[in-house]
Parts: C-alpha cells; sequence; structure tokens
C-alpha cells in the first residue's frame, strides 16, 4: 500500500506487457525501485495510466519522465482520465501537472540556443480518457470507470479488454463489482485493507468483502494490503475463494 517497504513489498502498480509494448498502471514513489528489481528498465515503459493523484500511484513520474526524456531522448504516452487535468474537469486540486509534478519538472531545456520551460506535455504525449467510452492503448481496449476513493477527489478504474477490471483505490461498493461482472468481467483485481473498517474510510475492508458469495469471490484478487498483514488473514481470504496478488506475481490473459 503507500506506507509499503521493500524488500517487504513496492506500491500498488502493475506493468502490462501487450503486442509488444510495455505500459504501466500507475507509477508510484518506488515504481522504478519495482521495476528494477525485475530487471525492467524506465527506458522500456513505453505509456502509463495514471488512476488518482495519490503519491504511491503517481510520484515515480518524475524518475520515469526525467530518464527518458533526457537520457533517452523520448517522450512516452500519458493516459489522463479527464478529472485530473482541470481544464477538463473544472476540478479545483486535482491537476496532475499544477498540483502534483510542477515543482518538481519544470526544468529547463535547450532548443537550439533558446532557453525552453519544460511543461507536461514536453516529457509526454498526453491522451486524455473519460469514463464509459473505449479507447485502445498499444491495440488493447481499454474503458475507465470511476470509483469512490478520497470523496470530491477524482479516482478511477480500468477494465482490460473486456475481460479484466483494476480497482485501483476505492471503499466497498456491490454495485460496483456486480456490474462489472454482469457486463462480462471475467476478473477483478481489487483493492483491499484487512483492518477492521472505521468511520470515513477511504479504503476497502476485507470485511466488507468477506459476505461476497463464493462464486464472485473466485473472481477476485486482492491487492493493496499493507506489509504487516499477517498471513493467517492471507489463508483466511483464500479459504472463501479469494486470491491475493503478490510482489511480483506475473498474471498471463492471453
Amino acid at each position: 500500500n503507500a506506507w509499503s517497504k521493500p524488500p517487504v513489498n513496492y506500491n500498488t502498480n502493475a506493468i502490462i506487457r501487450v503486442n509488444a509494448h510495455a505500459w504501466l498502471l500507475d507509477c508510484g514513489l518506488l515504481c522504478p525501485l519495482a521495476l528494477n528489481s525485475m530487471n525492467v528498465s524506465l527506458a522500456d515503459i513505453d505509456g502509463v495510466f495514471v488512476s488518482h493523484l495519490h503519491g504511491d500511484h503517481v510520484l515515480g513520474l518524475e524518475e520515469l519522465f526525467f530518464t527518458n526524456f533526457f537520457g533517452h531522448q523520448r517522450r512516452i504516452r500519458l493516459y489522463l482520465p479527464n478529472g485530473l487535468l482541470s481544464r477538463y474537469s473544472g476540478i479545483e486540486g486535482s491537476d496532475i501537472w499544477e498540483n502534483c509534478l510542477r515543482g518538481a519538472m519544470e526544468s529547463t531545456a535547450f532548443d537550439g540556443h533558446r532557453e525552453h520551460q519544460l511543461m507536461l506535455e514536453d516529457y509526454a504525449d498526453v491522451e486524455v480518457f473519460e469514463p464509459h467510452r473505449p479507447y485502445e492503448i498499444f491495440g488493447l481496449r481499454c474503458e475507465i470507470f470511476p470509483v469512490i476513493h478520497v470523496r470530491h477527489r477524482p479516482s478511477y478504474g480500468m477494465i482490460l479488454d473486456g475481460r479484466v477490471a483494476y480497482t485501483s483505490d476505492c471503499t466497498f461498493s456491490r454495485e460496483r463489482i456486480d456490474s462489472l461482472l454482469n457486463r462480462g468481467v471475467e476478473t477483478i483485481f481489487h483493492e483491499v485493507t484487512f483492518a477492521p473498517p472505521w468511520p470515513g474510510t477511504v479504503h476497502t475492508s476485507f470485511q466488507e468483502l468477506a459476505d461476497l458469495p463464493r462464486d464472485i469471490a473466485e473472481r477476485i484478487i486482492l491487492m493493496h494490503y499493507g506489509d504487516d498483514t499477517p498471513e493467517t488473514s492471507f489463508r483466511a481470504a483464500e479459504d472463501l475463494g479469494f486470491r491475493i496478488a503478490r510482489r511480483g506475481i506475473v498474471y498471463d490473459f492471453s
């Protein structure tokens, strides 16, 4: 989760390999370290989708963009929900450049003999996604959907190829789970905390998921848990049919 520390875990980010391309679902603070542990170079990453503006999902972009722009003279693709750019959403304080990256990344470059102040579009080819509309990422059909995480701050999940859903961080919603399954999603990567639920929580407690029928639980892979989660909690979840996402594990949906 946000407080994970290697070698136990890294942040909850994922690398997608499709059609000879590699791209990221989120790029948090520890994502460059995680990729390095898997012998994946930042220069091998062709794109990144950002679900929301918390550090464990976005702060690795600084190293990713700097490495590719200055080290390899290339831009990568940045897939952004429209809610993360205030000029599209009008949501104050929810702009990935102005409210998250600019202070660290507004560097200077030289175009010939002219000084040039770098902006987000210098580092990345930005493509803006709207919820519930089909898009393609390197030939893979994708669709984003809004979730509730921190209220009044946009956060989004993604459906891949109509078969796999990734919730990112979210509070519990049985309606969302049923909606994904009813439209044909076969596997849901769902965030979870094994801590007891408390008022104002912005995550899904396992106690909320534990009441799901077994045939639904068997289609859910749990992620985003804390480093201190005991193995007894994992075993209890597996006894109910859930699977546990582990550090560095590879899932093949071909």
